[in-house]
Protein backbone atom coordinates (compact mmCIF):
# COMPACT_ATOMS: atom_id res chain seq x y z
CA UNK A 1 0.00 0.00 0.00
CA UNK A 2 2.12 3.13 -1.15
CA UNK A 3 1.40 5.90 1.11
CA UNK A 4 2.15 9.65 0.58
CA UNK A 5 1.55 13.14 1.91
CA UNK A 6 -0.54 15.40 -0.65
CA UNK A 7 -3.08 17.97 -1.47
CA UNK A 8 -6.58 17.03 -2.58
CA UNK A 9 -5.30 18.19 -6.19
CA UNK A 10 -2.59 15.38 -6.08
CA UNK A 11 0.77 17.76 -5.44
CA UNK A 12 3.18 15.48 -3.31
CA UNK A 13 5.43 16.71 -0.36
CA UNK A 14 7.71 15.14 1.38
CA UNK A 15 8.15 17.78 4.28
CA UNK A 16 6.59 15.59 6.17
CA UNK A 17 7.16 11.92 6.79
CA UNK A 18 4.44 8.60 6.64
CA UNK A 19 4.94 8.25 10.78
CA UNK A 20 5.44 12.06 11.72
CA UNK A 21 1.06 12.31 9.46
CA UNK A 22 -0.13 9.18 11.57
CA UNK A 23 1.16 10.77 14.78
CA UNK A 24 -0.41 13.97 13.61
CA UNK A 25 -3.40 12.49 12.15
CA UNK A 26 -3.79 10.88 16.15
CA UNK A 27 -2.89 14.45 18.32
CA UNK A 28 -5.77 15.58 15.56
CA UNK A 29 -3.36 18.60 14.60
CA UNK A 30 -3.34 19.10 10.43
CA UNK A 31 -0.53 18.18 7.77
CA UNK A 32 0.22 21.47 6.98
CA UNK A 33 -0.75 23.10 3.60
CA UNK A 34 0.35 22.72 0.11
CA UNK A 35 2.90 25.41 -1.19
CA UNK A 36 1.36 24.95 -4.48
CA UNK A 37 -2.42 25.17 -3.73
CA UNK A 38 -2.54 26.56 -0.01
CA UNK A 39 -5.08 23.39 -0.19
CA UNK A 40 -4.93 21.10 3.49
CA UNK A 41 -2.28 18.54 2.71
CA UNK A 42 -3.51 14.57 3.70
CA UNK A 43 -2.32 11.32 4.45
CA UNK A 44 -3.38 9.00 1.13
CA UNK A 45 -3.05 5.77 0.71
CA UNK A 46 -3.25 4.05 -2.88
CA UNK A 47 -4.12 0.30 -2.63
CA UNK A 48 -4.73 -2.83 -5.53
CA UNK A 49 -6.49 -5.05 -3.97
CA UNK A 50 -4.68 -8.86 -4.45
CA UNK A 51 -8.09 -10.55 -5.83
CA UNK A 52 -8.78 -8.34 -8.07
CA UNK A 53 -7.96 -9.47 -11.92
CA UNK A 54 -8.53 -5.84 -13.13
CA UNK A 55 -5.75 -4.58 -10.74
CA UNK A 56 -7.91 -1.18 -10.14
CA UNK A 57 -6.48 1.32 -8.20
CA UNK A 58 -8.45 2.72 -5.03
CA UNK A 59 -7.74 5.36 -3.00
CA UNK A 60 -8.49 6.67 0.52
CA UNK A 61 -7.85 9.46 2.65
CA UNK A 62 -6.41 8.92 6.27
CA UNK A 63 -9.59 10.55 8.47
CA UNK A 64 -8.61 9.06 11.68
CA UNK A 65 -6.15 7.61 13.81
CA UNK A 66 -5.52 6.13 17.45
CA UNK A 67 -1.68 5.20 18.56
CA UNK A 68 -1.84 2.07 19.71
CA UNK A 69 1.46 2.84 21.68
CA UNK A 70 2.65 -1.02 22.78
CA UNK A 71 5.46 -2.70 22.08
CA UNK A 72 6.01 -6.38 21.20
CA UNK A 73 8.03 -8.89 23.57
CA UNK A 74 10.90 -8.97 21.62
CA UNK A 75 12.16 -5.64 22.73
CA UNK A 76 11.96 -3.84 19.54
CA UNK A 77 10.40 -0.60 19.49
CA UNK A 78 7.16 -0.96 17.78
CA UNK A 79 4.62 2.09 16.97
CA UNK A 80 1.07 0.76 16.01
CA UNK A 81 -2.01 2.36 15.18
CA UNK A 82 -5.40 1.83 13.74
CA UNK A 83 -6.35 3.93 11.14
CA UNK A 84 -9.70 4.98 9.59
CA UNK A 85 -9.54 5.26 5.59
CA UNK A 86 -12.34 7.12 3.35
CA UNK A 87 -12.00 6.06 -0.05
CA UNK A 88 -11.79 8.90 -1.78
CA UNK A 89 -14.74 8.01 -4.73
CA UNK A 90 -17.31 6.10 -2.96
CA UNK A 91 -16.79 6.97 0.70
CA UNK A 92 -16.91 3.90 2.06
CA UNK A 93 -14.69 3.33 5.28
CA UNK A 94 -12.25 0.58 6.59
CA UNK A 95 -9.81 0.37 9.45
CA UNK A 96 -6.37 -0.13 8.69
CA UNK A 97 -4.55 -1.51 11.35
CA UNK A 98 -0.41 -0.64 11.31
CA UNK A 99 2.72 -0.38 12.46
CA UNK A 100 6.05 1.25 12.77
CA UNK A 101 9.26 -0.63 13.23
CA UNK A 102 11.97 1.42 14.43
CA UNK A 103 15.11 -0.76 14.02
CA UNK A 104 19.26 -0.36 14.64
CA UNK A 105 20.00 1.06 11.29
CA UNK A 106 17.17 4.28 12.43
CA UNK A 107 15.27 3.49 9.33
CA UNK A 108 11.50 3.24 9.16
CA UNK A 109 9.70 -0.05 8.42
CA UNK A 110 6.00 -0.12 8.28
CA UNK A 111 3.80 -2.83 7.37
CA UNK A 112 0.62 -3.85 8.26
CA UNK A 113 -0.84 -6.62 10.57
CA UNK A 114 -2.53 -9.44 9.04
CA UNK A 115 -6.77 -8.66 8.69
CA UNK A 116 -7.12 -11.23 12.15
CA UNK A 117 -10.18 -9.57 13.17
CA UNK A 118 -13.69 -8.75 11.14
CA UNK A 119 -14.70 -5.04 10.24
CA UNK A 120 -17.15 -4.78 13.14
CA UNK A 121 -14.78 -6.26 15.69
CA UNK A 122 -12.12 -3.40 14.19
CA UNK A 123 -14.27 -0.74 14.41
CA UNK A 124 -15.56 -1.75 18.05
CA UNK A 125 -12.25 -1.97 19.62
CA UNK A 126 -11.65 1.41 17.52
CA UNK A 127 -14.28 3.13 19.25
CA UNK A 128 -13.14 1.44 22.22
CA UNK A 129 -9.84 3.31 22.19
CA UNK A 130 -11.22 6.91 20.92
CA UNK A 131 -14.67 7.01 21.89
CA UNK A 132 -14.84 10.63 20.54
CA UNK A 133 -14.89 8.50 17.21
CA UNK A 134 -18.80 7.96 17.74
CA UNK A 135 -19.60 11.41 18.79
CA UNK A 136 -17.90 12.72 15.35
CA UNK A 137 -19.76 10.58 13.43
CA UNK A 138 -22.91 10.91 14.72
CA UNK A 139 -22.20 15.32 14.29
CA UNK A 140 -21.34 14.34 11.05
CA UNK A 141 -24.99 12.14 10.58
CA UNK A 142 -26.89 15.34 11.90
CA UNK A 143 -24.93 17.53 9.51
CA UNK A 144 -25.77 15.62 6.59
CA UNK A 145 -29.12 15.01 7.41
CA UNK A 146 -29.87 18.98 7.76
CA UNK A 147 -27.82 19.41 4.47
CA UNK A 148 -30.75 17.11 2.86
CA UNK A 149 -33.43 18.99 4.57
CA UNK A 150 -31.86 22.23 3.32
CA UNK A 151 -32.01 21.13 0.10
CA UNK A 152 -35.50 20.31 0.06
CA UNK A 153 -35.47 16.82 1.01
CA UNK A 154 -34.03 16.29 -2.53
CA UNK A 155 -33.00 12.05 -2.37
CA UNK A 156 -29.79 11.08 -4.86
CA UNK A 157 -27.09 13.66 -2.54
CA UNK A 158 -26.56 11.28 0.46
CA UNK A 159 -22.43 11.13 -0.30
CA UNK A 160 -22.59 14.88 -0.71
CA UNK A 161 -23.92 15.87 2.12
CA UNK A 162 -21.78 13.39 4.20
CA UNK A 163 -18.76 14.11 2.63
CA UNK A 164 -19.29 18.37 3.10
CA UNK A 165 -20.65 17.73 6.62
CA UNK A 166 -17.35 15.38 7.46
CA UNK A 167 -15.17 18.46 6.12
CA UNK A 168 -17.01 21.54 7.90
CA UNK A 169 -16.72 19.41 11.05
CA UNK A 170 -13.38 17.76 10.82
CA UNK A 171 -11.98 21.22 9.90
CA UNK A 172 -13.70 22.82 13.00
CA UNK A 173 -12.09 20.77 14.85
CA UNK A 174 -8.49 21.45 13.15
CA UNK A 175 -8.86 24.74 13.50
CA UNK A 176 -10.17 24.67 17.55
CA UNK A 177 -6.72 22.68 18.31
CA UNK A 178 -4.63 24.90 16.35
CA UNK A 179 -5.78 27.41 18.11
Amino acid sequence: MPSHISCPSNHSTEKISIHEAAIAVSEGRGLGVCTRCGKPLQYRIDHVYANDAKRKKYSFVVTRAVRLGTRLADGENYDPFLLVLRETKRGEEQILPTFWAHGKSNTERGGQFPPLLTLEEWKTLFRRLDASFDELEQRIRVRAFELYEQRGKQDGHALEDWLRAEAELTRRTTLRAAA
